[in-house]
């Protein structure tokens, strides 16, 4: 059994730290890849195992960085290779569904909708994505989330 341990000890320790996790430089290059929409990083990186789908940095993850600045390829690439599509952020609670509505990129939204995405997932405060949506103005955005069957039922009476 030690033998077999020490092995095991032996192997990890001979492993490039790539094998394990991004370095500085790379996460500045695969996060920008993410807002900027260059599929072909975004791919190279989790092609070659430095980066995972569902790895996240600051607490968000790739599907939700990508999904806020509207970048279609990418958010497509991500749930492909199976992106935590409700993923909510520890803090605001918001997914990449209410990023990407909060912003009013219609495409994604209908995208991450036809995927599976929950439009009824709340946000902090119980707040619903279609009222924040209301609140924004965008139009266009709200009729696809009601389309969906989002509901207009979270926060009632305050907001915290």
């Amino acid at each position: 059994m030690n033998i077999i341990k020490a092995f095991i000890v032996a192997i990890a320790f001979c492993l490039p730290l790539s094998a394990f996790a991004l370095t500085d430089d790379e996460q500045v290059i695969f996060t920008d890849a993410l807002r900027t929409g260059n599929v072909k990083v975004v791919k190279k990186y989790l092609d070659n195992g430095s980066a995972t789908v569902n790895e996240k940095s600051f607490a968000w993850s790739a599907l939700q960085m990508a999904a806020d600045k509207g970048q279609l390829n990418v958010v497509k690439l991500l749930v492909e290779k199976g992106a935590e599509l409700d993923y909510r952020h520890p803090i605001n609670k918001m997914t990449a569904l209410h990023l990407a509505a909060y912003s009013g990129h219609d495409e994604v939204v209908k995208y991450l909708i036809s995927k599976g995405a929950d439009p009824n997932i709340k946000m902090r405060g119980g707040v619903s994505i279609l009222r924040a949506v209301k609140d924004q103005g965008h139009d266009s955005t709200v009729a696809i989330l009601e389309a969906a069957g989002a509901k207009d039922d979270g926060c009632q009476g305050s907001c915290n």
